[in-house]
């Protein structure tokens, strides 16, 4: 496929290069924050919502613009912003303890970016490709993006660990600059101008998700598998978790840097066997692909229940490689039927609403447990327990969600046998 979809490819090498600079971002950020005195489960937690809530808030308008103008243009765009504003992040501690603010507001707008970008790609990559390899090219997607946490996690926790968060940061601003490089060859297709009446109403999007809303309305099968990613992001203080057990439980050497990093690796291989093993398994039908999406949820939840009784590290590098396979079931084959279903002139719409629910939970779950932790409500095997059961609880609402959006198809397609 990559051989033979060379915008594709284009694509597919810019996103990866970005995505290296954005793990070691992460690791730099964290290392940055506690070098301005911010090292407190809430200090964190709001980092990692400041990494989520913008793709929530720029989600409408994102998605309005992803469908009316070049998706091309929009990815280069946000490339050049997010380089500029890591290159800002180097000023953080001239300002003292301000910094801190300064670092939150950076990041705030890096996302803020990304959350534009995103969906432009999200929808670009049916057009680049035959459909029958859409599958594949999500699966590779995916696994690439798992090889990118995964080198990213680990050689970032190592560069600044020994090296520094400036080096790291560096790194992050370099990949953005590669990637810019690398999209400005491609040749993406814009999608179809938007007709209808203008003015205000049409250019600030609202007449644009009024339509998506209906669209939604009328097919209840693409709302529910829009809940996928939204079920798991209500499980989403994950990564935050992960952070604090390799400061407070498994730090290496003494090094926080190198135990969050060996943690986020050890999630990096489960997101990368995921794909893989499930397309085997599910052959990409839509039957046993709904299945295996329902089963992830119950195999991750049981995987960290076990996670928050043990303190022996490798079972809990084993059972978080484990969980993820889950997680990135999840995400991969709730994309993969979305692109089925959804035509190219609500793609963007749909995705960015998609992104902004799931980025919203994530954001509410990372918030909640932080300062639970903080206020010493619960503890951090708690507030593990509670992520897996918010997971077993995501399984359970996903089997509900489709069996009522197949009732309710039944009765609009009675009711309304024009609708489509």
């Amino acid at each position: 496929m990559l051989r033979h979809c060379p915008e594709y490819r284009r694509l597919y090498l810019a996103r990866n290069a970005s995505l290296l600079g954005d793990w070691f971002n992460l690791l730099a950020v964290l290392a940055l924050l506690r070098e301005l005195g911010a090292a407190s489960a809430s200090a964190i937690g709001t980092l990692i919502i400041l990494k989520l809530l913008p793709v929530t808030l720029a989600g409408p308008a994102a998605g309005v613009i992803a469908d009316r103008f070049s998706r091309k243009a929009i990815m280069l765009l946000a490339d050049g912003a997010r380089l500029l504003l890591v290159l800002g992040m180097f000023t953080a501690p001239w300002f003292g303890p301000a910094g801190v603010w300064l670092l939150y507001a950076l990041t705030f707008l890096q996302i803020t970016a990304q959350a534009f970008s995103e969906p432009a790609r999200m929808a670009s990559v049916p057009n680049l490709v035959p459909e029958h390899e859409l599958g594949a090219a999500n699966a590779l997607g995916a696994l690439t993006w798992s090889l990118m946490y995964t080198l990213g996690a680990a050689v970032g926790g190592v560069v600044t660990s020994l090296l520094g968060w400036r080096v790291a940061l560096g790194v992050d601003a370099a990949s953005y600059l590669v990637s810019l490089m690398i999209l400005a060859r491609a040749r993406i297709p814009s999608p179809v101008a938007v007709s209808g009446p203008g003015g205000l109403v049409t250019w600030l999007g609202l007449r644009d998700f009024a339509a998506v809303g209906r669209y939604l309305f009328d097919h209840p099968k693409v709302a529910a598998l829009m809940t996928a990613k939204t079920g798991w992001g209500a499980a989403g203080a994950i990564s935050m978790m992960l952070a604090l057990y390799g400061e407070r439980v498994y730090p290496i050497a003494g090094s926080p840097d190198m135990g969050i990093a060996l943690l986020y690796v050890a999630r990096g291989l489960g997101t990368a066997l995921g794909p893989l093993i499930s397309r085997r398994l599910t052959r990409e039908r839509e039957g046993p692909i709904k299945w295996a999406i329902g089963l992830s949820f119950v195999l991750a939840g049981i995987c960290y229940v076990v996670f928050a009784g043990t303190s022996y590290l490798p079972l809990a590098l084993g059972l978080a490689v484990i969980a993820h396979i889950g997680g990135s079931t999840v995400w991969v084959f709730s994309t993969l039927l979305l692109q089925r279903e959804v035509p190219d002139r609500f793609r963007g719409r749909v995705f960015a609403a998609e992104l902004g629910l799931c980025t919203a939970a994530i954001s509410a779950s990372t918030w909640g447990w932080g300062w639970m932790i903080d206020q010493q409500v619960v503890d951090l095997r708690q507030m593990t327990l509670g992520v897996a059961l918010t997971m077993l609880a995501a399984a359970a609402g996903w089997v509900l969600t489709l069996g009522t959006a197949r009732r309710a198809e039944m009765r609009l397609r009675n009711a309304r046998p024009w609708a489509r």
